[in-house]
């Protein structure tokens, strides 16, 4: 009597197919997205490119994140999670400047990261330390006394010069005098806007 051959075991769930490369984990995932972005800017961070650079397949890192949007948004809370603001002081200013200087900070050395933050800044926030943030920013403005209308207006002013800030600085060359404006003239009106800033709230609330 012939018997019949044994059907071949299926995968051992959670564990890829040899052609898709080595397993991939969230931090090696992240590693790698920081590495790129800073060498080659937020252009260049697509799905595709990206398992290249990591040597998988493009099916493993859609494991972690549904689309290039949830991917980009991950890797920003990540570049977050390095540099996060000091919350701990008791006056709603010094925790607002200590965000200001830390965001600038984290985001600077990430080309396009400020300007893919800025064009999703209405969406509403899933990634935890950006959300931990805003938090900060909306707890900050009701100390100072403003409404809730104006804690979402100052919000985006505020986005927008933080951010803008960041997005101004990195498309200059060093000093190039054909520029009309220099990188350490940039630097110096970062601290002068956020003091304006501060300006707006203090007078937004004595006209209350």
């Amino acid at each position: 009597m012939v018997m019949d051959a044994p059907s071949p075991r299926p995968p051992r769930r959670g564990r890829p197919p040899s052609t898709e490369g080595p397993a991939l984990d969230r931090a090696r995932l992240v590693a790698t997205l920081k590495l790129m972005a800073r060498s080659g800017g937020f252009d260049a961070l697509n799905i595709r490119p990206v398992a290249q650079a990591l040597g998988v397949s493009p099916r493993l890192i859609y494991h972690h994140v549904r689309d290039k949007e949830e991917m980009l948004g991950l890797l920003t809370d990540e570049i977050l999670s390095g540099r996060m603001p000091d919350l701990s002081a008791p006056d709603w200013e010094s925790r607002l400047r200590s965000i200001a200087r830390t965001v600038q900070l984290a985001y600077r050395d990430f080309p396009g990261s400020a300007v893919f933050i800025l064009s999703r800044s209405a969406n509403q926030l899933t990634q935890p330390n950006a959300a931990l943030i805003r938090h900060a920013i909306f707890d900050a403005f009701e100390q100072a006394g403003l409404t809730q209308q104006q804690s979402q207006e100052m919000l985006v002013i505020f986005s927008v010069v933080i951010l803008g800030n960041v997005v101004v600085a990195e498309s200059l060359d060093e000093n190039d005098a054909r520029l009309a404006m220099q990188r350490n003239v940039v630097e110096a009106a970062f601290a002068r806007s956020t003091d304006m800033l501060l300006d707006t709230i203090l007078a937004t609330v004595a006209k209350a």
